[in-house]
């Protein structure tokens, strides 16, 4: 959904996603960016999110012994910087994240892949995530943690009708505190018109840490990439 721009030519970008799942998770997400042509294959794009997000999450009441179910929310400002490249059917890109937020959240992201396009209708991605998290978020009621996220991802992109497409994705991770999860998801992008994508997305997320985040989620947005 970016497409390269003639070399020092410059293009708005902007978009709503909402994101809903396990815990009474919500999150609604804005995000603005501007993308500089650098040359007739490459793009270098900056990007801001402003993630609102709220969950709920259990609470140890050490009077009655019990535990009780408390709402948390939490904002998080993402500036992204990516570099994209496109060549015939292959295509690359790379990106960095600094994220700061509630209670003192920071976080420093790097994601990068290569897709190729094998037919006319299908395309394949593949691609890491690396995260760094010095937060409560999460655990707001214990010490702050610094953990360490490690993900693969891979992706098919099949082309059911001009401007319709099905998008199945896998994700495999791996934290510093030896937690594994795996998740998978399947949706559809619908491009009526440039520069209009409009998503909808189902995600299924196991984890092996008793975290209460394993379950179902979906997700929605409209984006305009110019």
């Amino acid at each position: 959904m970016v497409s390269t721009a003639a070399a020092y030519e410059v293009y708005p970008q902007g978009g709503l996603e909402i994101y809903f799942g396990t815990n009474h998770l919500s999150q609604l997400t804005p995000w603005v960016a501007v993308r500089l042509g650098i040359s007739g294959r490459a793009s270098f794009i900056l990007k801001y999110y402003n993630h609102n997000l709220r969950y709920n999450y259990l609470s140890f009441d050490e009077t009655s012994e019990e535990f009780a179910e408390k709402k948390r929310v939490a904002r998080i400002s993402n500036f992204t910087s990516i570099l994209y490249y496109q060549k015939d059917r292959l295509t690359a890109y790379g990106a960095v994240s600094l994220l700061f937020g509630t209670d003192s959240y920071n976080g420093l992201a790097l994601d990068a892949g290569v897709g190729q396009k094998i037919s006319k209708r299908i395309a394949i991605e593949g691609g890491i995530y690396l995260l760094r998290e010095d937060s409560i978020l999460w655990f707001p009621e214990e010490e702050k943690r610094n953990i360490n996220l490690y993900s693969l991802k891979g992706s098919l992109k099949f082309e059911i009708i001009k401007g319709l497409y099905f998008n199945p994705n896998l994700y495999l991770y791996q934290n510093s505190e030896d937690v594994n999860a795996l998740s998978f998801s399947f949706g559809f992008i619908l491009n009526p018109k440039d520069p209009t994508y409009i998503t909808i997305y189902y995600y299924r997320y196991k984890e092996s840490a008793q975290y209460r985040f394993s379950g179902n989620y979906i997700s929605a947005g409209l984006n305009f990439y110019f």
